[in-house]
C-alpha cells in the first residue's frame, strides 16, 4: 500500500509539473464550487498568490462571475457532463477570456487565457472597416472629422476626440465640433495651447505626443491642475503637417490617469492619416492625387479603393490582370482568391465583348490617365444584374500610372425605379394632356353657347337650344370630374357599398339606357345574348351600373363608325360571366396587361374625340373587385376587337323573389307654394344663374355674396330656405349656418352648395347645422325636389 501511495504521488506530481508549465491558466473547482488547484499561469493572469484562491468559493473571490456567462456556462457543464468553450468580458478585470471547461469527478477542470489584446484588435478592425463606410457616405470635411472622432473614441472608450485646427503664430487651436463621453464637456472654441503644457514645441517638428500622467510629464506638470479640469489627464495629439508647417492636430483626451499601449497609438495614427486624407478630399478632391502620390503603394492603393469603392473593389495590373479582388466581389464571381488572382476578364469567363471593352478603357485610363465611368450587364452568382463602375488610375512617385483601381455597385433596381418613374412620369404627361382635351371639348360650345345668348335678337327657340347645349357639355364635365374623384376614393378605401339582391339583367339594361346615346350617334350594332337562367347578385346598383356603362362605353369608343358590340350574359352554378365584345381597334399584347392602370388608354387619334381620362377601366376593376368579382381582357391584337369578361358571385334567390327596381328619376313638378329662399355665394353669377332657375320654379329668391349681409337680411326676411356656398371670403358657409340656426331658423331648410364632396366635407356641414349637401354643379332636379318636400 505504501508504495502504491508513493506511486499515486509522484503521478500527480508530474501532472501538477505539467499543469504549470502549460501556457495556459488552469485551474479545478470541487463540487462545491471552491478552487481546490491553480496552476502558474493562473497566478500570473490573475494576478494573485494560490492561498488568495484555494479553498474558497469562486462566486465569493470573483463576484462578478455571478449572473455572467461564466457562472452560466460553468453550471451548465457540471450539470450536464458537457465540455464547453466560449469567450466573455470580465467588467471587474476589463478583460476578454477565452475558456475550456471540462467536467471531472470532484469537480471541474478549467483552462483559461487572456484574449483581451486579441478582441481589442478586432475590435480596432472593424472601427476601421466602418470608418472606410462612413467616409464613402460623408461630403463634408466637419463631418468627416467628427465621425472619425466619434469612432475612435468609442472604440477606445476615451473622454474626448476631436480634430482642431492650428495656428502656429499664436499657437491656439481652433475646435469646431469633437465628440464627447457623457458627462464630458466639449473643447469646441479656441484654445492657447502653451496653457496646457509645452508640447507643442514637439507637435511642430510632426512628433506625436503620447501622455500617460499630465501630473508626472515635464512638459504637462505645471499646468496638470487646468488639464484634469478639461478632462484631459491623459491624452495624444497626432500632428498634422502640410509643407513642413503644424497646420492641424487629432487630439485623444481621457479624464484619467491612461497608458496608451503601442496597439493603441498605432491605431489613432491609422484612424487620424485616414481622416485627414478623407477630410482633404472633401475639401478639394483635386489633391487626392497629390495625396496618393506621397503615399507607398500599399496605402495608395488602399485608400484608392476605399474612396471610390460602393460595393466591389479590385485592382487591375498594367497587364490587365487582376492584381486584387475583395471577398464580394470573389462571391459574386463564384470563385476563391487563388482561382481568381492573376487572370484576365476573358479568363475569368466575361463575354468576349465585355472583356475586350474593358481591356479597352484599361488602355484608355493608362495613355490619359484619367478616370472612366461605365454601365454593364454581368452574369455573376446573383443572376443577370446592372452594374456601374468606375476604372481609377493609381500614380506611382514618378507620376506614372502603375495599377488601375476600380470600383463596382450594383445598379439594377435603381435603373428599374428609374424606368417606372420614367413610364410614370410619361403617363402622366399624357394624362394631362387628356384631360386638358376633356375639358377644353365642352369649354368651347359653352363659351359659343354664352356668346349666342348675348345675342340681342335671341329668340326662345334658339335660347333653349343653347341652353339644351350648356346643360349636356356640363354634365359631361361633371361626368369627368366625378370619375376622377370616384377613382381617388375607391383606390383608397373610402368608398364602401350597400349590397342587396339584384337581377343582373335589369342592371346591364340600366346600363345600356345610359349609354345608348352614344352608341347611336356611332351607328353601332348592340347585340345582346342573355342566358334564360335566373340571374341574380348582391350588389350596389348605382355601382355595377356604373361598371358596366363604363365597359358598354369603352367598347363604343374604340370601334369604328357602324360596328358591332355584342353583350353576353352566361349563368354558371356559382358565377355570373358577362362579356361585351367588340369587332374595334383591338390591344397590341404589350398593352393587355396594363389595361386595368391609372390612365391607361390604346392610342388616340384626331377622330376619337370621346377619349377620356384613361381611367374608368382601373375604376371598373377596383369596383369589381369590391363586390367579390373580377374582370379581365382579352384581343388577338390590333383591329381585331376587345372582349371584356366580368365575373361576379352568383347570388341565390328563392322562386318568386326580386330585386328592387330603379328609383323614379323624374324631375319634380315646379311648387305652386313659393318659398322665400335666400342664395348666398360671392360667385355673383352662379347666385344670378341659380336664382334665375329658383325664380322659374315659381320662389322668392333674394341674393347676397357676403355672410354678414346674409345674417342681416335673414333677420328682416326669415327665409324659408338658405342654399350657401362654403368658400365665402369674410366667414365661411359653415360657420355662417351656425350663426343662422342660432337665428332661430329651426323651420328653415339650409343647403350647402360646394364644389367641396369628399366625406369629411359632408361630415362638417352636417356639423354646421346644414340638412343637405349638394356638390357643384348642382343637380338642379335634386335641388328642386328637395324645394318641393319641404314645401310639403
Amino acid at each position: 500500500m505504501q508504495g502504491q501511495s508513493n506511486e499515486h504521488s509522484v503521478q500527480l506530481s508530474d501532472a501538477q509539473t505539467i499543469l504549470d508549465s502549460i501556457t495556459d491558466a488552469f485551474f479545478s473547482l470541487n463540487t462545491d464550487w471552491q478552487f481546490s488547484y491553480v496552476n502558474r499561469q493562473t497566478v500570473k493572469t490573475l494576478e494573485c498568490e494560490p492561498a488568495d484562491l484555494l479553498g474558497k468559493s469562486i462566486w465569493d473571490v470573483y463576484p462578478g462571475t455571478v449572473g455572467s456567462d461564466f457562472e452560466r456556462m460553468y453550471r451548465k457543464a457540471a450539470q450536464e457532463q458537457l465540455a464547453l468553450s466560449f469567450h466573455s468580458y470580465y467588467p471587474d478585470h476589463k478583460r476578454w477570456y477565452d475558456v475550456n471547461v471540462y467536467p471531472a469527478p470532484a469537480g471541474l477542470s478549467v483552462y483559461f487565457r487572456d484574449i483581451t489584446a486579441r478582441m481589442q484588435e478586432e475590435e480596432r478592425r472593424n472601427a476601421l472597416f466602418t470608418l472606410t463606410e462612413v467616409f464613402r457616405d460623408l461630403n463634408t470635411s466637419e463631418d468627416i472629422k467628427y465621425k472619425a472622432s466619434e469612432i475612435l473614441g468609442k472604440t477606445l472608450g476615451v473622454s474626448r476626440v476631436g480634430y482642431g485646427t492650428i495656428d502656429p503664430v499664436a499657437e491656439t487651436l481652433h475646435v469646431v465640433r469633437d465628440w464627447n463621453a457623457p458627462g464630458v464637456e466639449t473643447l469646441a472654441g479656441t484654445l492657447k495651447l502653451r496653457d496646457y503644457g509645452s508640447f507643442i514645441d514637439d507637435l511642430k517638428t510632426g512628433t506625436l505626443i503620447a501622455i500617460d500622467d499630465v501630473g508626472e510629464d515635464s512638459r504637462t506638470a505645471a499646468s496638470a491642475p487646468a488639464s484634469r479640469e478639461r478632462s484631459a489627464a491623459a491624452f495624444v495629439n497626432v500632428p498634422v503637417i502640410e509643407k513642413n508647417q503644424l497646420v492641424a492636430l487629432i487630439f485623444v483626451n481621457h479624464a484619467q490617469v491612461k497608458h496608451w499601449s503601442d496597439d493603441e497609438l498605432a491605431f489613432i495614427k491609422d484612424v487620424a492619416e485616414r481622416t485627414r486624407i478623407a477630410s482633404e478630399r472633401a475639401r478639394n478632391a483635386a489633391e487626392l492625387d497629390k495625396v496618393v502620390a506621397e503615399s507607398e503603394r500599399r496605402r495608395r492603393l488602399h485608400e484608392t479603393f476605399l474612396e471610390n469603392t460602393p460595393d466591389l473593389a479590385y485592382v487591375f495590373g498594367l497587364d490587365h490582370r487582376f492584381a486584387y479582388a475583395n471577398k464580394i466581389l470573389l462571391t459574386m464571381w463564384g470563385r476563391t482568391w487563388d482561382e481568381a488572382i492573376g487572370l484576365t476578364c476573358l479568363e475569368l469567363g466575361y463575354e468576349p465583348w465585355h472583356a475586350e471593352m474593358h481591356d479597352r478603357e484599361i488602355d484608355q485610363v493608362i495613355a490619359t490617365r484619367q478616370p472612366i465611368r461605365g454601365e454593364v450587364p454581368f452574369n455573376g452568382t446573383n443572376g443577370r444584374r446592372i452594374y456601374e463602375y468606375i476604372f481609377t488610375p493609381v500614380l506611382g512617385m514618378d507620376g506614372q500610372v502603375e495599377a488601375i483601381a476600380g470600383t463596382t455597385r450594383d445598379v439594377t433596381e435603381r435603373n428599374q425605379a428609374e424606368e417606372v418613374l420614367r413610364d410614370a412620369n410619361l403617363r402622366k404627361d399624357e394624362f394631362l394632356a387628356m384631360l386638358a382635351h376633356e375639358l377644353r371639348n365642352p369649354l368651347a360650345p359653352i363659351a359659343a353657347a354664352a356668346q349666342v345668348l348675348q345675342t340681342p335678337a335671341l329668340d326662345a327657340k334658339l335660347a333653349k337650344r343653347t341652353s339644351q347645349i350648356i346643360s349636356r357639355q356640363v354634365k359631361h364635365m361633371t361626368a369627368l370630374v366625378n370619375d376622377l374623384l370616384d377613382v381617388s376614393r375607391v383606390t383608397r378605401g373610402l368608398v364602401t357599398i350597400t349590397k342587396e339582391p339584384l337581377d343582373l339583367k335589369s342592371v346591364v339594361y340600366g346600363a345600356v339606357e345610359q349609354v345608348r346615346p352614344f352608341i347611336e350617334t356611332q351607328r353601332h350594332h348592340l347585340l345582346f345574348d342573355l342566358a334564360a337562367e335566373k340571374a341574380y347578385v348582391l350588389g350596389d346598383r348605382e355601382r355595377l351600373v356604373q361598371i358596366i356603362a363604363n365597359l358598354l362605353n369603352n367598347a363604343a369608343k374604340y370601334t369604328s363608325p357602324g360596328g358591332e358590340i355584342g353583350l353576353m350574359l352566361e349563368v354558371n352554378t356559382d358565377a355570373l360571366v358577362l362579356s361585351i365584345e367588340d369587332n374595334g381597334i383591338g390591344m397590341p399584347a404589350e398593352l393587355q396587361p396594363h389595361v386595368f392602370e391609372l390612365f391607361t388608354q390604346a392610342e388616340r387619334t384626331a377622330d376619337r374625340t370621346q377619349g377620356g381620362l384613361g381611367i374608368g377601366l382601373a375604376l371598373v376593376k377596383n369596383l369589381a373587385e369590391l363586390h367579390g368579382g373580377t374582370i379581365s381582357c382579352f384581343s388577338e391584337g390590333k383591329d381585331r376587337g376587345s372582349r371584356f369578361t366580368l365575373r361576379l358571385p352568383r347570388h341565390h334567390v328563392e322562386n318568386g323573389a326580386a330585386a328592387e327596381g330603379p328609383g323614379d328619376t323624374r324631375q319634380p313638378a315646379p311648387s305652386k307654394q313659393p318659398l322665400r329662399t335666400l342664395v348666398v355665394d360671392d360667385n355673383e353669377d352662379a347666385a344670378q344663374m341659380l336664382a334665375l332657375y329658383l325664380e322659374s320654379l315659381g320662389h322668392q329668391v333674394s341674393i347676397e355674396h357676403s355672410s354678414r349681409a346674409a345674417i342681416d337680411r335673414a333677420r328682416l326676411e326669415r327665409p324659408d330656405v338658405y342654399i350657401l356656398d362654403i368658400g365665402l371670403p369674410d366667414m365661411d358657409g359653415n360657420e355662417l349656418a351656425r350663426c343662422l340656426r342660432q337665428e332661430e331658423t329651426g323651420h328653415a331648410l339650409l343647403v350647402a352648395v360646394t364644389g367641396y364632396g369628399q366625406e369629411h366635407d359632408r361630415l362638417k356641414t352636417t356639423a354646421a347645422g346644414f340638412d343637405q349637401h349638394l356638390v357643384k354643379p348642382v343637380d338642379l332636379a335634386k335641388l328642386a325636389a328637395l324645394l318641393e318636400q319641404h314645401r310639403s
